[in-house]
């Protein structure tokens, strides 16, 4: 290996090696539930304190924890009830945050303050999901069919739906829940349920880069020919008409024949 390439494998280990060290960290909970946040700064600096910071929009942000070997923990007043640190080292702490709120999700800072080299930042961030809850109905009112999708989650679910051979209309709502949850409504119109008789509806609800499919099949009962419904209706008026025919005569009969014993 020549001169200039071993100078480049140790640039290129470096680089990589800043890289890892400077890569924020991804933690992903549930709604309501816990987690813990690690502030970690690699290599030999001496270390007077530690923040965590919850990134703004715009240059300042919120300190939402400091520790120090000196002051001690320092917790922002809004905090107090749902966070703090379970373990206290300089270059390695974790926080705790309870009760997780859609209103947590997004990405924090670890701010080092170190001498001499002053203020260090390392990342990480938070993304806050609820459980996809869903489902699909449908009506046929006149020869037309109406089905309802429904989608409730965080992040926004997306859906699609998967219909064989038929065009419709769609129609979707979006509503917003004081938890920060939101839940969609889409509604799929179709002029003429006779060509979906016996076909199955797909509702796809995409929600944290997953799929989840809703299914339902248009029953054959709704299906009613006008020839065939008028058919049937006759044969029941018939049948009505010869029960009573025959209770008329049965009943006249018992009536004659009290008649003549007497």
């Amino acid at each position: 290996m020549t001169f200039q390439g071993l100078i480049l494998g140790v640039v290129s280990i470096v680089l990589c090696r800043a890289e890892v060290d400077t890569a924020p960290q991804r933690k992903v909970v549930e709604l309501g539930g816990n987690v813990t946040l690690s502030c970690v700064l690699t290599g030999s600096y001496e270390i007077l304190q530690v923040t965590l910071q919850k990134k703004t929009i715009g240059e300042k942000h919120e300190n939402l924890a400091t520790y120090s070997t000196r002051k001690g923990v320092t917790l922002h007043p809004s905090y107090k009830d749902r966070l703090n640190f379970t373990r206290l080292s300089l270059n390695d702490t974790d926080i705790t945050l309870w009760r997780v709120k859609i209103q947590d999700e997004g990405c924090y800072l670890c701010l080092f303050n170190t001498f001499p080299h002053g203020a260090i930042p390392r990342d990480t961030c938070l993304t806050v999901y609820e459980q996809l809850r869903g489902s699909l109905h449908y009506i046929v009112s006149e020869g037309n069919l109406t089905a309802t999708c429904f989608a409730y989650a965080w992040p926004l679910p997306v859906i699609s739906w998967i219909v064989p051979n038929v065009e419709g209309e769609r129609t979707d709502e979006v509503t917003p829940h004081l938890n920060g949850t939101v839940s969609v409504t889409s509604k799929l119109y179709v002029n003429s349920s006779t060509s979906l008789f016996g076909q199955e509806l797909i509702c796809r609800v995409r929600h944290m880069e997953k799929d989840t499919d809703y299914r339902v099949r248009v029953k054959d009962g709704w299906r009613f020919p006008i020839p065939g419904l008028l058919a049937i209706v006759a044969l029941v008026f018939i049948l009505l008409v010869l029960i009573m025919s025959a209770m008329y005569w049965r009943r006249r009969r018992k009536k004659q024949g009290g008649s003549r014993t007497s």
